[in-house]
């Protein structure tokens, strides 16, 4: 199992995604001097005050790494494997997306200036090992296949 390297490329993802859980993901400043915050919980001020509870960033965030630890265990039943990667792949790619959306709706609202933090590549590089994980579980699939031809 952890010989694999689909293995320790969910990890990999499964790891930067649960980072995400910590710490702030973005800052945005607005004109009159006031400093919001984007983390796990939602939308707060720099002070800790949550303003705005954001759950389907939340929800996503949190069933990335829960889905990329599951998908490593599920190592017997490869095709279950690959779909659980899939999704891996497609929620951390939806992250982004929630991301953006966020922050198109924050400037819409009021005019704001973002401070960029690095955990906002996290879920681009968490896609990308996602979808090495899984061209690597099809690659041990169709030799796996390969072989029940040869018997």
């Amino acid at each position: 199992m952890i010989q694999r390297i689909q293995t320790l490329y969910l990890i990999a993802a499964a790891v930067l995604s649960g980072l995400l859980m910590t710490g702030d993901l973005m800052i945005m400043e607005n004109g009159a001097g006031t400093v919001f915050t984007v983390d796990f919980k939602g939308l707060g001020v720099s002070g800790g005050e949550l303003v705005q509870r954001l759950w389907p960033l939340t929800i996503i965030i949190g069933l990335v790494p829960l889905l990329a630890l599951v998908a490593i265990f599920l190592y017997r039943r490869r095709s279950f494997q690959m779909r659980v990667t899939m999704l891996v792949l497609q929620l951390s790619l939806g992250t982004l997306i929630l991301g953006a959306f966020y922050i198109i709706m924050f400037d819409r609202k009021m005019d704001i200036t973002l401070i960029w933090k690095v955990k906002a590549v996290f879920p681009l590089i968490s896609a990308i090992l996602a979808w090495l994980a899984y061209l690597s579980i099809l690659k041990d699939e169709l030799l796996v296949k390969s072989y029940d031809r040869l018997r």
